[in-house]
């Protein structure tokens, strides 16, 4: 693969909500006569909540550069900041740090993000990785935990921060 090809486009109820503090599957719908449903997992504005994906990481990945996840999202809501944090975990073969009953400390990377210019309108931001230790050193063909939360305690933005998809391509 190359910069820029896509690896994973993952929307929201396609996640999991973390053991605790989960964020909650909801829709939104449009005004129109016949109403589109959109599925969003909505993070409180007050609590830090988290949602899980379990991957593996595409063999043809090149792993020398690291990856993009663009997280698109919306609220409503047009001012402040929000903050979003990804972070992986490799789930390597027969490796201690992959023990599925283990904690783990995540070492996040973050965006502080602005809401879109009118409420329902989409954001996107992205937060970028570099290869080897900033991703847990997730390999070609590795399985591997993607984590991301709101930081609520520490952002600025009131409501919740609807999360749509991230699409995650090699940089």
């Amino acid at each position: 693969m190359a910069s820029g090809d896509p690896l994973f486009r993952i929307g929201a109820w396609d996640f999991n909500p973390s053991g605790t503090n989960g964020a909650l599957f909801q829709t939104r719908q449009s005004a129109t006569t016949e109403k589109e449903v959109f599925h969003i997992a909505a993070f409180d504005d007050t609590t830090d909540q988290y949602l899980d994906i379990q991957l593996t990481m595409p063999d043809a990945y090149a792993g020398t550069t690291g990856i993009t996840c663009s997280i698109r999202w919306a609220a409503t809501v047009t001012t402040s900041t929000t903050i979003w944090k990804i972070g992986l975990r490799r789930l390597a073969d027969d490796a201690t740090g992959s023990d599925l009953d283990a904690s783990h400390t995540y070492a996040f990377n973050s965006v502080t993000a602005s809401p879109a210019s009118a409420s329902g309108e989409v954001a996107y931001d992205s937060i970028t990785f570099t290869d080897g230790a900033d991703m847990d050193n997730v390999v070609a063909g590795d399985e591997f935990n993607l984590r991301i939360y709101r930081d609520a305690v520490t952002d600025g933005m009131s409501g919740d921060a609807q999360l749509l998809s991230i699409y995650i391509y090699e940089t």
